[in-house]
């Protein structure tokens, strides 16, 4: 089964979602990452039959089955972390200033992979911590 990589951004009010492999155009929305996700499979499924009925060629990772593998940009990241942490909390663990990870979480500033890494990194730190208390 093909893994096919889809990109997850939030976009003012929602995340929006894309294929990483840009010849295929398609995009979903969704006001929660459960929706978009299912939104883009439904989108792209649908998307990938009229290409087949059309007659147009289907990049290679659609060809037979495929699986997504998402990505979340780090400001994904960071929205849909704050829904279970803190950006304080996330600033203490990153060392990352609390207000540096607004803006990059509000899209003002876009973080280097260095950074990038930092944040993804305290995302997990705190979730583990988090998971060794049960």
């Amino acid at each position: 089964m093909e893994k096919v990589i889809i990109n997850v951004d939030w976009v003012p009010d929602n995340y929006g979602a894309a294929p990483a492999n840009e010849s295929i155009a398609c995009v979903a929305t969704g006001k929660t990452i459960e929706e978009v996700e299912k939104n883009i499979v439904d989108a792209l499924r649908f998307h990938l039959e009229g290409m087949r009925e059309d007659g147009e060629a289907i990049p290679a990772e659609f060809q037979g089955e495929w699986e997504p593998k998402f990505h979340l940009t780090t400001r994904a990241q960071l929205k849909y972390s704050e829904n279970f942490i803190t950006r304080k909390a996330l600033a203490r663990e990153t060392g990352i200033a609390e207000q540096q990870l607004s803006h990059y979480a509000n899209g003002q500033r876009h973080p280097k992979p260095a950074m990038q890494q930092r944040i993804s990194a305290g995302i997990l730190a705190i979730s583990r911590k988090l998971a060794f208390i049960f």
